[in-house]
């Protein structure tokens, strides 16, 4: 019985192997036929990474430097070359160190062009509300938010709900105002 237990070892060990160079030969021949759509793609793909990787890298040095150049200019606002790299580096920074010089100047030109330009919406509603006295858009909100919260301090429940319905559905400020109504300020 043993060398019939040795030659079905012997078989199975046989079997083995040959489903082992079947799969290679498989392997092969399939590489074989897909070599150059495997190579293309595998070259994309390294291509791509690449890209992204200095596009990524590149990204940041920009904004490195557009904060650099703004730490600069809150030093000193004369720095023509620190100024000529914020404008370059195409960032918010260079609209919001504008609107900060117009304001503090009270430009009013320099506020028209804030309002004109395509700055963020806050800086906008700061230049609004500088030239017209206006409290309006995210600064009416946000006056509004802080009105009713302070009626909430005091206990007026009422006259802090009447400050809230003020506040804009869409606005930001909506998730805030729920959960001081939620919770009436405590």
């Amino acid at each position: 019985m043993a060398i019939k237990e040795n030659i079905n070892a012997i078989k199975q060990e046989l079997s083995t192997e040959e489903q082992f160079l079947e799969s290679m030969i498989k392997g092969e021949r399939f590489f074989k036929k897909y070599k150059w759509p495997l190579a293309i793609g595998a070259s994309v793909l390294i291509i791509a990474l690449i890209g992204y990787t200095v596009f990524n890298s590149l990204e940041q040095k920009r904004v490195a430097d557009a904060n650099k150049a703004y730490q600069t200019l809150l030093q000193n606002p004369n720095d023509k070359d620190a100024l000529k790299a914020l404008k370059d580096a195409k960032t918010p920074l260079y609209a919001t160190f504008l609107t900060k010089k117009a304001l503090e100047s009270n430009d009013k030109e320099a506020l028209e062009a804030v309002l004109a330009s395509d700055a963020d919406r806050l800086l906008k509603d700061l230049a609004s509300y500088q030239l017209t006295g206006k409290n309006d858009g995210l600064l009416s909100n946000l006056s509004a938010l802080q009105e009713g919260y302070l009626k909430l301090e005091a206990g007026d429940i009422d006259g802090a709900n009447a400050a809230f319905s003020k506040i804009e559905l869409t606005s930001p400020l909506q998730n805030i105002v729920k959960n001081l109504q939620h919770y009436q300020g405590k």
